[in-house]
């Protein structure tokens, strides 16, 4: 069995440390570890249950498993926003009743335009 190398630590708490997702790139430049490296810690915890990742716009993001999470993306300037509040615990009721499912978990991406890039949006069209 592998174990959690220092590696692997560092990289873990870099991510749960984080308000939003990041990629292997922005671990790479946060960490200051090798990508190879990078790309192996991070396999290792996506395996472990220890983070967990999606993919958007041909690039994967990973973020804390242990931390319930919202996000809001936006489409201009393509920055991650977290978002702290969580309203589907009803919605997630309606649905199982409806469905006849059982939800375990959710995850939630907005995507939209960020207050800087509606001013920068508001000051082209004046």
């Amino acid at each position: 069995m592998l174990k959690m190398t220092k590696n692997r630590e560092n990289i873990l708490q870099l991510i749960e440390d984080s308000s939003v997702p990041l990629s292997a790139y922005d671990v790479e430049k946060l960490s200051k570890t090798s990508l190879p490296t990078v790309y192996r810690a991070l396999d290792f915890l996506l395996k472990t249950g220890q983070i967990k990742s999606f993919s958007l716009h041909q690039c994967n993001y990973y973020y804390s498993a242990s931390k319930h999470k919202h996000f809001f993306i936006c489409s201009k300037c393509k920055q991650f926003f977290p978002i702290d509040d969580c309203s589907m615990e009803e919605y997630e009721k309606a649905l199982q009743r409806k469905m006849k499912i059982e939800i375990h978990e959710h995850f939630v991406l907005f995507t939209g335009l960020c207050t800087s890039c509606l001013k920068e949006r508001e000051c082209e069209v004046k």
